[in-house]
């Protein structure tokens, strides 16, 4: 494509036909990779392999630069373990409306592993769970949350064994570069620097590289790629739709409660970066400095320079993102690419309800949240409605209502029906309704809920959603079917649920995934008309604010 970003390892002539030796019940799996051999181990009925590295590190000269495929090894490496974790900084934000207070425990905590990895920029390493080294299976391709700020693949959430086996199919998950490593726009101070807004993206991009040129080895099919992710890890999903490098390393994507439609302006990105520098007193002819700042004190100030302007996200810089993913119509890049939407009924009582003060809500505290993530004046009238449609529901239930369908569940339609109104592959639209009853079940059907479903990882999510019961398996294991399906063929299914048609911006059918699953057409409909006539907030959150003021950012 003419970017001079490495696309692709050079095999050895019959590198195609290598696979990994044959091995005994009880012996560890050993696969050859394109930089050296790999020791995995047979667990839960499938064969494990963690802390892959797909990529050099990333620290010193490194710092801000494309990633560099992993260096050839000797002999045969172990693994066995997670590897490290990309640095991070979590900055405990409040959302519009909330006041700092205590707060009850997060339904979304734990699912790390014991114990935790390391944190360093040599964090490029992958996870691959199979059920066999021989076959070709479709492969989901894993993308974890977090913004484009926090996480990492190594939850315990997202561990694939259950899904592999079950399902038949290949997983991985990947660490990545993260917050300002990742995406810090350093394109205006020298021409080294040119791609340093969006080497986090580039880093999923050489880790899909990995996997067309590998995964074959491990029982995969490299021309039955799916990319997914949840929140930060959709964001990301919808990104690769229109980022230029990635073109044909993947064939389905499915975005779980976080439709990306806009990205930073490049003054917002720029701006950020002038922050940066300023925060660390450097020179803007300086710039090569950043490469020696120790990693933590560069993460905490890119922590304050963000302040007020967003996350750091990657940026519209006409070539690698040659406009925004999803604004005004879905990229042409990936036209031909089926596509799977969808959120959560609740997703965002599990950032407001671990406020106890939400369980005394008034209507006056109901509108006055509501003033601050509605347009000025509109907050009344949007009460009104909710309270009209759902007189049953509690305040605190109607203020997740209202926040989720302003933000999450408003981009997710207006992108599914720009996937769909392009008339290349379809658009199939879900609405995850299964409530919670942690805590009393405060939070319903919050962020994340839909997670171990997917991953078939009840066991590992006791926090989220409770107690494991037969109901519930049964419905993971739908679930979980549904998305391997469709990263087999395109269209998903599973067995007991409806037959499940495209999406379309006229009827808007959608899956109500539920222990009762059903199709439904155009669920919510008032309520998405009427915050669809505000806009979306990305509008303003993609563009330096005025002087004197404050820019937003998307949730999740």
């Amino acid at each position: 494509m003419g970017h001079g970003f490495d696309r692709r390892f050079v095999l050895g002539a019959g590198a195609a036909m290598l696979s990994a030796p044959a091995f005994g019940q009880g012996a560890d799996p050993v696969v050859k990779t394109t930089a050296g051999q790999v020791r995995g181990r047979q667990a839960g009925g499938v064969l494990v392999f963690k802390g892959v590295p797909y990529g050099e590190s990333t620290a010193g000269a490194n710092r801000f630069m494309p990633p560099k495929p992993k260096a050839a090894w000797d002999g045969v490496r172990d693994c066995l373990a997670y590897g490290p974790t990309a640095p991070q900084m979590n900055v405990p934000t409040l959302r519009p409306g909330q006041t700092p207070g205590p707060r009850l425990p997060s339904p979304i905590g734990g699912g790390s592993p014991v114990p935790e990895p390391p944190v360093s920029e040599d964090c490029l390493v992958l996870n691959v769970w199979t059920p066999s080294t021989s076959g070709k299976r479709a492969v989901l391709f894993w993308m974890h949350g977090g913004g484009f700020s926090t996480g990492s693949g190594s939850s315990t959430w997202y561990d694939g064994t259950n899904i592999a086996r079950k399902q038949d199919v290949v997983i991985v998950t990947i660490n990545h570069r993260l917050n300002v490593l990742g995406y810090c726009d350093l394109s205006g101070l020298g021409g080294r620097f040119a791609h340093s807004g969006h080497v986090g993206m580039l880093d999923c991009v050489l880790a899909l590289q990995w996997v067309r040129d590998n995964i074959a080895r491990f029982g995969g099919d490299p021309d039955r790629v799916l990319i997914h992710g949840e929140s930060g890890g959709g964001r990301k999903t919808s990104v690769m739709m229109g980022f230029t490098p990635a073109v044909g390393l993947f064939h389905r994507a499915v975005v779980q409660s976080g439709s990306q439609l806009r990205l930073d302006s490049q003054a917002l990105a720029r701006e950020k970066a002038a922050r940066l520098l300023k925060a660390l007193e450097i020179a803007p002819g300086e710039v090569d400095k950043l490469q020696n700042v120790p990693v933590a004190d560069l993460v905490r100030a890119g922590a304050r320079a963000a302040a007020g302007l967003g996350q750091w996200r990657p940026q519209v810089d006409g070539d690698y993102v040659p406009g925004h993913p999803f604004d005004p119509a879905a990229p042409q890049l990936s036209k031909h690419v089926p596509m799977m939407i969808g959120t959560n009924r609740t997703e965002q009582s599990v950032f407001l309800g671990g406020d106890p003060a939400m369980d005394n809500l008034t209507q006056e505290g109901l509108t006055k949240l509501a003033a601050a993530w509605v347009p000025p004046g509109r907050a009344d009238e949007t009460v009104a409605l909710y309270r009209r449609l759902h007189p049953q529901k509690s305040l605190a239930e109607l203020a997740y209502m209202i926040t989720t369908d302003r933000s999450y569940f408003l981009d997710s339609t207006i992108q599914a029906a720009r996937k769909a109104d392009q008339g290349g592959a379809p658009a199939y639209y879900y609405a995850f309704y299964r409530q919670t009853p942690v805590q009393g079940g405060r939070y319903f059907t919050p962020h994340a809920m839909e997670i171990p479903y997917v991953f078939d990882t009840l066991a590992n999510a006791d926090r989220m959603v409770g107690p494991v019961t037969p109901e519930d398996q049964a419905f993971a294991d739908q679930v979980s079917a549904a998305w391997a399906n469709f990263a087999k063929t395109g269209r998903p299914s599973a067995p007991g649920l409806p037959s499940w048609p495209a999406y379309n911006s006229r009827t808007r059918p959608t899956m109500v995934l539920d222990l009762r699953s059903r199709i439904e057409n155009d669920p919510r409909g008032a309520e998405r008309k009427l915050m669809a006539s505000f806009g979306s907030q990305q509008d303003r959150q993609s563009e330096l604010p005025p002087p004197g003021q404050t820019g937003g950012d998307a949730p999740g």
